[in-house]
Order: C-alpha cells, then structure tokens, then sequence
C-alpha cells in the first residue's frame, strides 16, 4: 500500500507540473495547505482520501477515477458475486404474502390518487 500511495502522489505531482501549476497554486485550488499538498505528493499515509480526490478534481482527473472504481470494472468482485449467488431466494420470515387483483385497493382502502402515495414509486 506504501508504494500505491508514493505512485499516486508522484502522478499527481507530475500532472500538476504538466498543467504548469505550483504547489501553492494547486494548494489554494483545493482550499488547502502548501504542507498538504507536499504530504499528498509524498504519499504520506496519514493524508486524508478527499485531499487525494480534491489534487484528482482540480487536475481534471475525478472522473478517470470514478471510471477505474466502477463496479463493472471490477472483475474478482463480480465473479465472487457471481458464485455466491443463491440457487433459490425464499421470502423473509417465510411468510406468504397474498396476491390482490389488478386494480383492488391495498389494505386501508386507500388507493394511488389519495395523495399519500410518493410520486414514482
């Protein structure tokens, strides 16, 4: 984990310089110190995600790591899933709730128009 924090840090520190940006610019860009942003690029663990995630924000680069966590990315957590996927579902509780007819009110006798109901759900 040390060494993905000191890469990241050292990938930040080379995209601020690229955008021609000093540690103070970027800094006051993310609403933070000079020291922070000098931890950050050192990747000192002790730096906070959303200081990560503000440096990511501001370079232009959040959205390239929204992408990389998205959950269809992730290769061995959905095949983990996938075995640990039941081969039967039972209600909770094993109740049976009872199907009404199309159309007939819920229990309270209210129905969709009365106004209690949220909109879309």
């Amino acid at each position: 984990m040390a060494r993905a924090l000191r890469k990241l840090g050292h990938d930040l520190s080379v995209a601020r310089r690229m955008r021609r940006m000093t540690q103070q610019d970027l800094a006051q860009r993310m609403d933070t110190s000079v020291s922070t942003v000098r931890r950050m690029e050192d990747g000192n663990p002790g730096t906070a995600l959303h200081t990560f995630l503000r440096a990511l924000h501001v370079l232009g680069r959040l959205e390239d790591m929204v992408k990389v966590m998205a959950l269809d990315q992730d290769a061995l957590g959905l095949e983990l899933t996938q075995e640990q996927l039941p081969q039967r579902v039972r209600s909770s509780a094993g109740k049976k709730t009872k199907a009404r007819p199309s159309g007939a009110p819920p229990k309270g006798g209210k129905t969709a128009g009365d106004g209690d109901d949220l909109e879309g759900f």
